[in-house]
């Protein structure tokens, strides 16, 4: 009953997490209010929810979406697959570096009582094992996330400094590999699960795989996730990171494998080791998640997938009809 009667903010709400969180927090009895880019429109409707457009890189315009709330969820953060972080690396460092910290400032300055952050697994050291939060800001990012990692370093900093000197609490969430029903589709920028998706329901064939097929993560559907990000506002608003993410590691060729099975498609897979790909061992340990906040992901990986894949699926058919 944390979020009954609360006025909570989401920015950004017309992609993936804002979405999905809006529609957690409205279950919850909260009244919502979501910011959109000024050309999205979102299709949701609610008594408890109001829409509002606004370019969250102009802070005169962002101040005023802060007003009279209690709650704000840092949905805004920028990330791109590993195809953007090699050939443009300071875009992602840029803009998340440029616009969260006056984000924060907006909602210090408006008397917000907690602010949700959502910073990155980025900002571990390459290990040999899952990473613990402790881990955090030990030694150097790997070289292909050194300046995206020291942002978010930065970031959580910042989160502590405005918690330490103000009096709204901050929740910081380090999330790894997440995906689910409005990810980011675009083939230029998506990550690995989109990616691989677009191309099994478009009938590639031979199938294309970037890299080897080993890379191994903890993919994290976007429900438990936001789940998890609600409960670390709700009981862990302490400016410190915790892992939120699933416990099952799994390799890239395990991915392929179950959306070729979900799509009953069987083509040739062609592993291309000349693109890019990033780290092969990237897993987080959500073990600290399990005891503060009683949290641990539900969704299988199969099952998670199957979600997505419907919804892209009805979302094609949609457009084409258009």
């Amino acid at each position: 009953m944390f979020y009954q009667g609360k006025n909570v903010l989401v920015l950004q709400g017309e992609k993936m997490f804002g979405r999905c969180l809006t529609a957690k927090l409205l279950e919850q009895g909260a009244a919502v209010r979501v910011t959109v880019e000024p050309h999205h429109n979102m299709d949701l409707a609610h008594n408890r929810l109001e829409v509002v457009k606004c370019d969250l890189s102009d802070s005169n315009e962002a101040e005023r979406i802060f007003k009279d709330i209690d709650i704000v969820f840092m949905t805004a953060n920028k990330s791109a697959g590993v195809k953007v972080i090699k050939e443009n690396p300071h875009v992602l460092f840029m803009e998340n570096i440029q616009m969260q910290p006056v984000l924060m400032q907006c909602a210090v300055k408006a008397g917000v009582q907690r602010v949700g952050f959502i910073s990155s697994s980025y900002i571990y050291p390459d290990t040999e094992n899952p990473n613990v939060e402790g881990e955090g800001f030990s030694g150097d990012p790997p070289e292909i996330n050194y300046g995206i990692g020291w942002c978010f370093r930065y970031l959580e900093t910042l989160c502590k400094h405005f918690h330490m000197t103000t009096k709204t609490r901050f929740a910081v969430i380090r999330p790894t590999a997440y995906y689910g029903p409005y990810d980011n589709f675009d083939p230029e920028q998506s990550f690995v699960i989109p990616a691989l998706i677009l191309k099994a329901a478009g009938r590639m064939n031979p199938y294309e795989v970037w890299g080897n097929g080993g890379d191994v993560r903890c993919f994290t559907y976007v429900d438990d996730l936001m789940e998890g990000f609600m409960l670390a506002v709700e009981k862990y608003a302490e400016a410190e990171g915790i892992n939120i993410c699933c416990e099952e590691a799994s390799t890239v060729k395990q991915v392929v494998s179950l959306i070729l099975e979900i799509l009953d498609f069987r083509p040739e897979i062609r592993f291309s080791t000349d693109k890019p790909s990033a780290i092969p061992y990237k897993v987080s340990n959500p073990g600290q998640a399990k005891r503060l906040l009683g949290w641990q992901a539900r969704v299988s990986l199969k099952q998670g997938l199957k979600q997505t894949i419907d919804w892209y699926l009805k979302r094609h058919a949609a457009l084409s009809r258009k």
